[in-house]
């Protein structure tokens, strides 16, 4: 019995920090809680776009609005696929902003910013210039979370670097992941 309860205690742990798998359904109907999900379904686009995903996710009797900014790369509309992302009640019900995807069979799992302050290790952002004299580039990660990057000299676009979290927002000591 205490064996079940440490493999549950494990598994609510996991999905505390991670995206919980739901259906569309389950979120039609009201059952899914809001916050970090994974979904799968159909995409299908409203408006083709390069750097936007704006469409629904469709199951089989039931769609689910679905929005945000392409991260690394753009779904294919009328593909299969499962879908990350922040789930919110809004004014028109249900919205999964959209964090990144992957097609079925496709190895890829969410890569969130899990360092603690003063940790060390291997982050995925969108590295962007920011205008001003004197500022530091910023950087995006596929969660959303928005950093500085201070002393910052690599490439920009989508980049996998080994950083330090000194603070809140703030990552230092940016260098390129190897073999990556």
């Amino acid at each position: 019995m205490r064996r079940y309860l440490w493999v549950g205690l494990l598994f609510g742990l996991a999905l505390a920090g991670g995206y919980r798998p739901v259906s569309v359904a389950e979120v039609a109907l009201g059952r899914a809680p809001t916050g970090r999900v994974r979904v799968f379904g159909r995409y299908l686009a409203f408006f083709p776009t390069t750097q936007a995903v704006d469409g629904v996710l469709a199951g089989p009797r039931y769609a689910l609005l679905l929005e945000g900014e392409v991260f690394d790369r753009r779904p294919e509309p009328g593909r299969y696929l499962e879908v990350w992302g922040e789930l919110v009640r809004g004014r028109r019900g249900f919205l999964l902003r959209f964090h990144n995807f992957r097609y079925p069979n496709e190895n890829r799992r969410p890569r969130s910013v899990g360092l603690a302050v003063g940790g060390t290790g291997a982050v995925w952002l969108r590295v962007y210039p920011v205008a001003g004299p004197g500022e530091p580039p910023a950087g995006v990660s596929e969660d959303r979370q928005v950093f500085r990057l201070p002393g910052y000299r690599g490439p920009f676009g989508v980049v996998c670097l080994i950083v330090t979290r000194k603070a809140a927002g703030i990552l230092t000591d940016a260098r390129p992941c190897s073999g990556r």
